[in-house]
C-alpha cells in the first residue's frame, strides 16, 4: 500500500501543472491533490525578470516548503525546471523535477526526467516574415512565445501571445519601441504555455510514483534509488576497464542500506567504448 494513501497532499504551482500531475498521483498512489496558485515567481522566471538564485533542487525544496506555510498538511509537492544544452552537444535540453516532501515521516522523493524533447529557442527579427516563419518552427499558437524590443535585456515584456492577432500586434509594439529596429522573440516556457514542456513534467511525475514504490529491502521506507552508476565494463577485445556502466549502486536515504546491482557482469563492451582499442 502505498504511504500516500488516502492522505491529502499540496502541490503549489501558478502554471496549472496540476493538468498532468494530479490525475497521475491520485491513480497512482491514492492520495487526493490538492493546488495553491502561490507566485512561484519570486523563485525566479524563464524571463529573467526574477533570476534564480538556488539550484533547480533548492528551488523545488523551497516551493514545496511553502505548504506548511499555506497550509495545516504535511506533504508538498512542487515542480521546477530547467532549460540549456547538452553537455556534448550544442542542442537544446529540458531537465524536469516533480519533487514530494513528506514533513511528518521525513521523506523525499524526487523524480527526474531530462532530455532533447523541447522547443526552447530565440531569434532576433527585422521584419514579421521572419517572425512568423521562428514562431511557425516552434509550433506556435499551441506553444506561446514572448516578445521584447532591441534584444534578452529589455524591461519592455509581452507575454501570454497565443494567436497570429496578438502575435502581429505584440511584434508592431516591440518594433515601435526598439531603438535599433530590431524584435527579440522567444519561446514561453511556463507549462501551460508549452505543451512539450508540459509532457516531459508528466514524464517526471511518472519516475517520482516510481520512487515513491521502491522500497528500501531493509526498512521499506519509499525512494531506494539508484544513487551511483560505476563505469568499468571490460572491453571484449584487450579486457581493459571501459566507460560502460557495469554496476549499480541503490541505497536508502533513511536507514543508508546500500545494494549493488551487477549489469549483465558476462557481458563485454564493444572494443569502440575502450580507450585503449579506440583511443
Amino acid at each position: 500500500m502505498s504511504f500516500l494513501k488516502d492522505r491529502d497532499v499540496m502541490l503549489v504551482t501558478m502554471h496549472q501543472k496540476e493538468k498532468v500531475i494530479k490525475p497521475l498521483l491520485e491513480e497512482q498512489l491514492g492520495c487526493r491533490l490538492h493546488v495553491n496558485q502561490f507566485d512561484t515567481d519570486q523563485f525566479g522566471t524563464f524571463t529573467r525578470e526574477i533570476g534564480r538564485q538556488d539550484s533547480q533542487l533548492e528551488t523545488a525544496r523551497k516551493k514545496a516548503n511553502m505548504v506548511i506555510q499555506l497550509s495545516n498538511l504535511h506533504v508538498g509537492i512542487a515542480s521546477e525546471g530547467t532549460f540549456g544544452f547538452h553537455p556534448l552537444a550544442p542542442i537544446p535540453w529540458n531537465t524536469e523535477l516533480v519533487l514530494l516532501k513528506d514533513y511528518e515521516r521525513n521523506i523525499e522523493l524526487q523524480g527526474y526526467y531530462e532530455g532533447i524533447d523541447t522547443n526552447f529557442n530565440h531569434t532576433v527579427v527585422q521584419n514579421y516574415s521572419s517572425a512568423l516563419q521562428f514562431v511557425n518552427e516552434v509550433g506556435f499558437p499551441d506553444h506561446h512565445v514572448i516578445l521584447r524590443p532591441d534584444d534578452e535585456h529589455s524591461s519592455v515584456i509581452l507575454k501570454n501571445i497565443a494567436d497570429e492577432s496578438s502575435l502581429q500586434e505584440a511584434f508592431t509594439y516591440c518594433l515601435n519601441k526598439s531603438t535599433n529596429r530590431q524584435v527579440f522573440i522567444e519561446t514561453d516556457m511556463r507549462a501551460y504555455a508549452n505543451p512539450t514542456r508540459m509532457k516531459n513534467i508528466e514524464m517526471a511525475t511518472r519516475k517520482l510514483i516510481e520512487q515513491a514504490n521502491s522500497l528500501c529491502p531493509k526498512c521499506e521506507t519509499p525512494g531506494f534509488r539508484v544513487v551511483r552508476k560505476v563505469p568499468g565494463r571490460l572491453c571484449e577485445q584487450c579486457h581493459s576497464p571501459t566507460k560502460q556502466i557495469v554496476r549499480h549502486i541503490h541505497a536508502c536515504s533513511t536507514c543508508h542500506y546500500q545494494l549493488t546491482e551487477y549489469l549483465d557482469p558476462d557481458v563485454y563492451a564493444s572494443p569502440a567504448y575502450c580507450d585503449f582499442c579506440n583511443p
